[in-house]
């Protein structure tokens, strides 16, 4: 009779030869062996899925499920869908970062004590070489401790990506992600946090997200980002509320800057907008309730104060300036930039 491996890691790929060997490696290098790789290769045009499947004749640990092109949300449901029944635990992983050798291993000694959810700290690698750390301290947190600790989780940024986690697969259920392009990660990881008994937090950066050169820490244009952003935000308020938990100014801040990173992606490269265009879109967006309610409530230092201020002001003119100047940080001092965003 086939051993069902305890844990199931999910990974989309998509034109990744570049990258996905060393991933896949960092896997392989895992303290812990009881596990299968799921790879969907998305509808690459180059050589990832040939890669993939080199290392699978070697590895029976690997399997490779080829899809068309849709989404790294569809790909993962995909691999959800593909999991063998029985399986514990699941992770998920990016095609072009890596795992630590012990973190695996880690992650399924806390949750063995019946944690749903486990999740660790992660180090975004820059292409210079430098890091940036994203933790907090150890906790076992039952519900009444995750309602004591969910703002601080929230602002420290360890909530809005689904990889750094270890999800129990009962967890999980039949969650998928919405097919959406920003925002499905969160709205994942909410809806696993609203059922969770017990959640572990690790201290351990064993994730690392590399970056890559020609990557820009403002996203690709998504014309939806503001609606996803929306929503995003009722569904964190949905799982205050099921922990009866007052949403607070914290709250208001994290979604003011979801807005900031709306009106920046107007900068990105691949916004097709003209100019008179992007000027509706703000217009729009200062004329919407709900980003005013937020930008009246939230709470935080003097930067986020005054973007607040210009928000509330509704000059157009005013927040389009606003917004390439963040671009120009952004880019021209990238450490100083994802420094001033991640800051809690």
């Amino acid at each position: 009779m086939e051993k069902i491996p305890s844990v199931a890691v999910i990974m989309p790929a998509y034109n990744a030869s570049g990258y996905i060997e060393n991933t896949i490696k960092s896997l392989q290098r895992q303290s812990y062996a009881d596990f299968e790789l799921i790879v969907v290769d998305d509808g690459s045009k180059d050589d990832t899925a040939e890669k993939i499947a080199r290392l699978a004749e070697a590895d029976a640990r690997i399997r490779l499920i080829c899809a068309e092109n849709g989404g790294p949300a569809r790909a993962r449901n995909i691999a959800l869908d593909a999991v063998r029944e029985g399986t514990e635990y699941i992770m998920f992983m990016d095609s072009d970062d890596e795992y630590k050798p012990e973190a695996m291993e880690l992650a399924v000694n806390a949750a063995a004590y019946g944690a749903d959810m486990v999740i660790f700290g992660f180090t975004i690698v820059n292409t210079d070489g430098t890091e940036n750390s994203y933790f907090e301290r150890r906790q076992s947190l039952d519900r009444q401790g995750l309602k004591m600790q969910l703002a601080s989780l929230y602002k420290a940024n360890v909530l809005n990506q689904v990889w750094a986690k270890l999800f129990r697969a009962e967890l999980i259920g039949s969650t998928r992600f919405p097919d959406y392009r920003w925002g499905e990660d969160r709205l994942f990881v909410y809806d696993c946090l609203e059922r969770a008994q017990l959640v572990e937090i690790l201290p351990d950066c064993n994730y690392l997200y590399l970056m890559h050169e020609g990557e820009s820490l403002i996203s690709r244009f998504y014309d939806k980002k503001l609606a996803v952003a929306i929503e995003c935000d009722r569904r964190m308020t949905e799982l205050c509320r099921s922990l009866c938990l007052e949403r607070g100014g914290d709250f208001d801040y994290m979604f003011i800057k979801n807005v900031l990173s709306c009106m920046t992606n107007l900068y990105s490269p691949s916004c097709k907008l003209d100019k008179k265009e992007k000027r509706a879109y703000v217009r729009a967006l200062l004329r919407d309730k709900y980003v005013q309610n937020a930008a009246r409530g939230a709470e935080g230092g003097t930067a986020l104060k005054l973007l607040c201020l210009f928000i509330r002001s509704g000059s157009v003119g005013l927040n389009l300036f606003a917004a390439w100047g963040m671009t120009v940080v952004s880019r021209s001092a990238p450490k100083l930039f994802l420094k001033l965003k991640h800051r809690k």
